[in-house]
């Protein structure tokens, strides 16, 4: 790794409790308290520039968690924001959706699936409100784990089908269950589906969110280098992006010794790779300024 880095970090989130509601942060107090642009300089990152995502807030509240969050844009370094849409209600997204078009800063995107039941991926109305999304011009961000992403790869085959230029992300690398299958990246049909899911030119993938799929404590580099590894050849570094994943990660670890792994991962790349998965393809995918 170069000296200096140049990092676009493409998942941040930010919450403030005492603003807006959590539901699921009763779940993990460890990291329940707020975490503002006060917190997230104490760490001194070497970050130029971040993409916010929503951070599964109240829905009622989702357009008040993006502007909050833009507000803050002369605090931390947000060059876009990927916003909550509730794409499952189909035509009755679409007051959402424009809500969202008339805030600048989102660029994309994001309803969460990875604690839906299956049928929710390809659900019709899920598929609607996909296609809406993407004729607005926003990427959509797809969190959902490794079972789920044969149903995934349907719901991009209807997607591309209505609309050939959208843009998509996958979280997480498809979240694999590295707690349970170690370095074994065929867990769960994990390997194949992300191969198939590469197929679509247009879908890039979000290295982020590894350590929280490893065993939290006593995870190891070598743990995380297969699946890594399996990515980048199905996508290629062009199609790559590298996230924290804030505050989430200090479940696992803490950023720090999450972006310590991925250096050492990234060590034996070339340079043009480096750049692509550390701010190059995040740039493009979320129309960032700079560069």
């Amino acid at each position: 790794m170069p000296a200096k880095l140049m990092l676009i970090d493409a998942h941040l989130h930010l919450w403030d409790p005492a603003r807006l509601r959590y539901d699921w942060l009763s779940h993990v107090p460890s990291i329940g308290g707020a975490h503002t642009p006060l917190e997230w300089a104490a760490l001194g990152l070497p970050v130029e520039q971040a993409v916010f995502v929503q951070a599964d807030c109240d829905p009622a509240q989702a357009l008040d968690e993006v502007d909050w969050v833009a507000g803050l844009a002369d605090r931390v370094p947000v060059g876009g924001i990927v916003a909550f849409a509730p794409l499952e209600l189909g035509a009755g997204a679409q007051a959402a959706i424009d809500a969202l078009a008339a805030r600048p800063l989102v660029r994309g995107v994001r309803r969460s699936v990875q604690n839906e039941p299956l049928a929710f991926v390809t659900d019709p109305d899920h598929l609607d409100g996909m296609v809406r999304a993407a004729k607005a011009g926003f990427s959509l961000d797809i969190c959902a784990r490794a079972p789920q992403l044969r149903d995934v790869a349907q719901a991009l085959d209807h997607l591309y089908a209505a609309v050939p230029d959208a843009v998509t992300v996958l979280d997480h690398l498809g979240k694999p269950d590295i707690a349970t299958h170690g370095g074994d990246i065929r867990g769960d049909g994990w390997a194949d589906a992300l191969a198939r899911l590469a197929r679509f030119p247009n879908l890039a993938c979000k290295i982020s969110g590894l350590t929280t799929q490893a065993r939290w404590e006593g995870w190891r580099v070598e743990d995380l280098r297969p699946y890594i590894d399996h990515t980048l050849a199905c996508f290629g570094a062009g199609r790559c992006l590298f996230g924290g994943d804030w505050p989430v990660v200090d479940l696992a670890g803490g950023y720090p010794t999450w972006l310590a792994a991925f250096q050492d991962i990234a060590a034996g790349w070339t340079q043009a790779d480096r750049d692509a998965v550390c701010h190059g393809v995040a740039r493009r995918v979320y129309r960032l300024g700079g560069g």
